[in-house]
């Protein structure tokens, strides 16, 4: 099997393996809390921290098993590859999450994080009306959280920029070249 073919091969295979972790973590979260993932900003932080570093261990692993040594382009092929399908995994599963798992679950999600906003706004010492103002200016956060055409193509293609740019950043540090060694060059004769 060529390089290319390989890379291809190894990047599904963990690209669907990390879409299973996601899914897994995701379902774990929501039976936790439903509103969790919504409202608290150390999960968030913690789910971001915990994909970069798989990320990076996968592509470790990846670039290994091409035999250690992987140009910026294969690198970010692979990510590219992993990026598709977490895009598309994290679409489907809060489709069906909230269209078939929990309907309710964007009208609960819009009132806790409209409470949330309330409390941090209160913290800051902002007045009840300049709050209902600032609410009210974010638009209709209940609409923003379904599952209409209009939030799932915008939900896929927000997550496969972000994963656009995380692949290139982790590309760039995961590239490795092949030393050049005396025997790569033509003898003279």
């Amino acid at each position: 099997m060529d390089k290319s073919a390989l890379i291809s091969k190894l990047a599904i295979k963990n690209g669907l393996m990390l879409a299973a972790v996601s899914i897994i973590v995701s379902l774990t979260l929501h039976f936790i809390d439903p509103v969790l993932i919504y409202t608290s900003f150390a999960a968030q932080i913690g789910i971001f921290v915990l994909f970069i570093v798989l990320l990076v261990v996968v592509g470790i692993n990846i670039r290994k098993e091409i035999g250690g040594f992987w140009t910026f382009g294969e690198a970010f092929k692979a990510y590219l590859i992993i990026s598709l399908i977490l895009a598309l995994t994290a679409t489907l599963y809060n489709v069906i999450l909230m269209k078939f798992i929990d309907p309710d679950l964007p009208q609960r999600a819009a009132a806790a994080i409209e409470e949330a906003q309330r409390a941090m706004m209160e913290k800051f010492g902002m007045a009840s009306e300049q709050i209902d103002e600032a609410i009210a200016k974010g638009g209709n956060m209940q609409e923003k959280l379904e599952p209409t055409f209009k939030n799932i193509f915008t939900s896929f293609g927000v997550s496969l920029a972000l994963y656009g740019v995380l692949s290139l950043i982790l590309s760039a540090i995961l590239k490795k070249k092949q030393p050049v060694t005396f025997d790569s060059f033509p003898k003279e004769g």
